[in-house]
């Protein structure tokens, strides 16, 4: 009764949705196809988010989800076109699938549901999320945290159906965006990253959050170590995706030389400065000198509007006093920077700041650049099994150790790149063994598992397979070990009369250690 009670309630929020993005769209000069995209895009995710929470578990609330995508719809959407042949929307597109204009909120899209998903999620987006004085990162890192959230929002879309998890490689928009979006989704949670993305208040550094999250829950040494590669792999990521990013970061490394070589010879760099204070000071003195004189200030009014367009050109000598004072300032603050340059304390924190705007620039001279980009994710990953393994050793409870076995599992599942899932990274494969190993310790532990076998590795081979299966609720499954032609499988179904859903081979098992019969049915957990 109490489940038929639940599945009306359901219907009716489900009819609730489906009016609001109505009421919606009928505000919008959309066509029916457009309709019609957003429509089904909505359906499906009602059918599939169960199932994607229950895969993910940490993850927002079906209602908090679709709520966020018809808010973005009603207030950021107000053109959203496919393409016709020929038409101008056409020509605009070139070679790509979609243009989001976020100024002029508009949508182009081919009539690919998760593509339209995609780009409502990117129209939403601020461009910068971490402040402008965090060299370089604060760009790169920011399009590592938009674009991995992207990916992120369509995943309920495109990889669940109501029936069943299947990743397709190449329906995720960027492979190593999204490994390290959900890197850190995992490590400090869906929230953080969801209030991060959508801040506007800028007191809140959430670059600096997410390095005192890290130490709080990982160590200091975990924290710096992650967010070290997190920044190189941010740098070479943009590489990828923007084709003129090099050359930007070539002429800033130049720059950075020039001032390190400058750095190195201390009574040059000292005679440097004091040439340069010289200079900014005469500046200061001509500027106090035309303020207090009217026939230089006349003389720089006309000498000033002669060179400036019409549109322009400075309105009155007073203005042009209130323009000459705010030059003063500046250069005051300017030489303020060289006077502190040539305290011992300062010099060394900015010949220190330097050297670590190098240290991120080196990365533009690599020439192997992807075999580079798998070695440095390979870190980051080994870094995060580190962490995860934290999860492991903190867990109290029965409840906690279930959610890490569906976490673990959803990660393993994660594509490392277009050829191989995270499971199949021979160079991860010590700490994720590790990793299955403790899990396994801690659901004995609090008595979560069955056990198949007297034999401990056995044991080990067995349930690692629950982390390579994709059958939705690993709490439902039935195990069975069956022979065929001197060969063993491991078969997962989802209850003890349904035939297998899925079949491993075993190698290696010692059959005289096992504690149940060859093709019994038994289930993973208790």
């Amino acid at each position: 009764m109490q489940k038929k009670k639940e599945n009306f309630l359901e219907k009716i929020v489900q009819k609730d949705y489906n009016n609001e993005l109505e009421k919606v769209i009928e505000t919008k000069d959309f066509d029916e196809n457009v309709k019609n995209l957003l429509l089904n895009i909505l359906y499906k995710v009602e059918v599939s988010y169960k199932d994607y929470k229950t895969v993910k578990r940490d993850v927002e609330s079906k209602q908090e989800y679709i709520e966020k995508i018809v808010k973005i719809i009603e207030n950021k959407c107000n053109k959203i076109l496919i393409p016709q042949l020929n038409s101008k929307e056409m020509t605009e597109l070139g070679n790509r699938t979609f243009l989001v204009d976020a100024d002029k909120k508009q949508i182009i899209c081919y009539p690919i549901e998760r593509k339209l998903l995609y780009c409502i999620a990117k129209i939403d987006k601020k461009q910068e999320i971490i402040r402008e004085e965090n060299f370089l990162i604060h760009k790169t890192l920011s399009d590592v945290i938009n674009i991995g959230n992207n990916i992120n929002t369509v995943e309920p879309l495109r990889d669940f159906n109501g029936f069943s998890w299947l990743i397709i490689k190449k329906e995720i928009e960027n492979i190593s965006y999204n490994l390290i979006y959900q890197n850190l989704r995992i490590l400090i949670g869906d929230n953080f990253l969801e209030s991060w993305i959508k801040n506007t208040e800028y007191l809140i550094d959430y670059y600096s959050e997410l390095k005192n999250e890290l130490k709080i829950r990982f160590g200091e040494k975990n924290e710096k170590d992650l967010i070290e590669i997190l920044n190189k792999l941010s740098v070479v990521l943009e590489l990828e995706i923007n084709p003129n990013f090099e050359k930007q970061l070539k002429e800033q490394k130049q720059e950075i030389e020039k001032r390190l070589s400058e750095f190195k010879n201390m009574q040059l760099f000292i005679e440097k400065i004091t040439q340069e204070k010289k200079e900014i000071n005469k500046k200061i003195k001509k500027i106090e000198n035309i303020v207090i004189d009217q026939e230089l200030l006349q003389h720089e009014y006309k000498t000033r509007n002669q060179k400036l367009p019409l549109e322009k050109k400075i309105f009155s000598q007073k203005v042009l006093k209130g323009i000459l004072n705010e030059e003063k300032i500046k250069l005051l603050e300017e030489l303020e920077e060289k006077n502190n340059l040539l305290n011992p304390v300062k010099f060394v924190e900015e010949k220190t700041k330097l050297q670590e705007k190098y240290e991120l620039l080196k990365i533009v001279d690599i020439q192997e650049r992807v075999k580079e980009k798998n070695k440095i994710l390979e870190d980051f990953q080994n870094i995060f099994l580190k962490c995860f393994l934290i999860f492991i050793n903190n867990a109290n409870s029965k409840e906690e150790t279930i959610n890490l076995f569906y976490k673990y599992r959803y990660y393993n599942m994660l594509p490392f790149n277009e050829e191989i899932d995270i499971y199949q990274n021979m160079n991860l494969n010590r700490n994720l063994k590790q990793i299955e190993k403790e899990l396994f310790k801690k659901a004995n532990e609090f008595k979560i598992i069955n056990t198949f076998s007297e034999d401990l590795e056995d044991n080990n081979k067995v349930y690692s397979f629950i982390f390579k299966t994709k059958i939705i609720s690993i709490e439902d499954i039935y195990v069975a070990i069956i022979k065929e032609k001197n060969k063993y499988y491991i078969e997962f179904s989802e209850d003890n009369n349904k035939t297998y859903e899925e079949k491993f081979e075993i190698e290696n098992l010692n059959t005289d250690k096992l504690k149940i019969k060859l093709s019994k049915k038994l289930k993973i957990f208790i």
